[in-house]
């Protein structure tokens, strides 16, 4: 009668233990690679930043089309980074400013952004008043995911802050609904906030009424 010795079972569950190993490490990688590709890289430069946000203003009532709750207060100081790294700062530095907020999976700013830039593209703009964006609200599985890349296809030239993961600095200008635009007096402190889609027209009238 033939048996298996000791040796011999050792050496045949080490042979199979091999191709199980490999299927495990190939598992891991796998999921490894698809959690980046859903998650997102998070790192700065890249979808979200790591903005330095001081101050707090009164959140943006719902279903708003413009609100004066946060009117007087001083808007919050943001010192935070582009897509690419480079710092843009948001503070009160004697200039009145038009902040809006973008989320690129809302239609409303899908439609919004483009005609924005057309605007300025044809010589648009409001003279004295400083306009900023913050890329926020990132959602890996919503449309115009990543928002670089949306923003760089529309090509928008308007100053872009990327925010956190918490979006903080859109929690600390009210939370408003998308796009929301946050109008600043030269002297810091907020004139009026507005949600939603707001015409060219609208936008230019309340930026004069900054100055």
């Amino acid at each position: 009668m033939t048996g298996t010795t000791k040796n011999q079972q050792q050496s045949s569950g080490k042979s199979r233990s091999i191709p199980v190993v490999g299927i495990v490490f190939a598992v891991v990688a796998l999921l490894a690679v698809i959690a980046v590709v859903f998650a997102g890289n998070t790192e700065v430069g890249s979808e979200y930043g790591e903005p330095q946000v001081s101050g707090q203003l009164t959140p943006a009532p719902p279903n708003t089309i413009a609100d004066t709750e946060a009117t007087g207060e001083t808007a919050p100081t943001v010192i935070g980074q582009d897509f690419d790294g480079n710092e843009v700062r948001i503070e009160n530095d004697g200039k009145a400013k038009a902040i809006v907020f973008l989320a690129h999976w809302c239609p409303h700013c899908q439609n919004e952004v483009p005609a924005v830039q057309e605007w300025l593209d044809s010589g648009g703009g409001v003279e004295g008043v400083d306009m900023y964006s913050v890329a926020t609200a990132m959602n890996p599985t919503g449309d115009n995911f990543p928002s670089s890349e949306w923003l760089d296809r529309e090509g928008w030239t308007v100053p872009v802050i990327v925010d956190d993961a918490d979006d903080s600095v859109y929690r600390a200008h009210g939370s408003g609904g998308f796009p929301f635009w946050v109008f600043v007096h030269s002297d810091g402190t907020v004139a009026v906030r507005t949600q939603g889609s707001t015409p060219v027209a609208d936008l230019q009238q309340i930026m004069q009424a900054l100055q």
